[in-house]
């Protein structure tokens, strides 16, 4: 009987490991440390969470450099045809922006999925091309490194901007009592979400919620760290 049940709680636990993990099929990054080609909570094709982070365990976010057409991620198609469903209707959009500024239009219509129901609202061409515009600015104002520009778009900072001391992005910053009086405690999940989750059609707020080791909620209730 106990046999049964050790095999039964083992079974049990390699089928919730293997749950929390999937293959988007775009194989891993040679360009990112730690990549690999299955995404599970700590690591995916566009690099591990660490390696993401580097420095918010010590002396501040040092980010690592991809360029954005370093980045993997799933095809326009396959991401109209899953969790972008409901942004198909704006692809004109997303193609006109793209072409304007150079920027897959992918990487704009995931953007999209975060939108309540996926829906856009206002002038839709107005808002795409201006959030497009914004990105490569961002990347551009960040030496071309679109993990960088990702993480202000959060509020990630590196050093020498005045915060924390004047050092990068720290896991205990975003809800202490500085990070609290500047905002929103920042996602220390985020580029993980992003670069191996929803660029790879996978649903962070949803069934993925698996996806990343903080669990930030940015309430900083329960002894979370964001």
């Amino acid at each position: 009987m106990t046999i049964f049940k050790t095999a039964t709680l083992v079974a049990l636990a390699a089928a919730l490991a293997n749950a929390q993990s999937a293959n988007p099929g775009v194989g891993s990054n040679p360009k990112a440390d730690g990549a690999t080609d299955e995404v599970t909570s700590n690591t995916g094709p566009n690099g591990s969470e660490d390696w993401l982070n580097t420095g918010i365990t010590d002396g501040g976010w040092k980010p690592p450099f991809l360029a954005l057409e370093d980045i993997y991620h799933i095809s326009l198609d396959t991401f109209y045809g899953g969790i972008g469903s409901s942004c198909k209707q704006y692809d004109q959009y997303f193609q006109s922006a793209g072409s304007k500024y150079n920027v897959d239009p992918v990487i704009l219509a995931v953007s999209c999925a975060n939108y309540p129901n996926g829906e856009c609202t206002d002038s839709i061409q107005d808002n795409v091309d201006a959030g497009t515009n914004y990105l490569q600015d961002q990347i551009k104002s960040n030496g071309g490194n679109a993990i960088q520009a990702f993480g202000a778009y959060n509020g990630w900072f590196v050093a020498g901007n005045g915060l924390n001391d004047n050092k990068g992005l720290t896991e205990d910053y975003p809800c202490s009592s500085e990070g609290q009086s500047n905002g929103v405690p920042q996602n220390l999940d985020y580029l993980h979400q992003v670069l191996n989750g929803w660029l790879l059609g996978l649903d962070v707020y949803g069934d993925d919620n698996w996806i990343g080791t903080y669990k930030c909620d940015q309430s900083c209730s329960n002894g979370s760290k964001c």
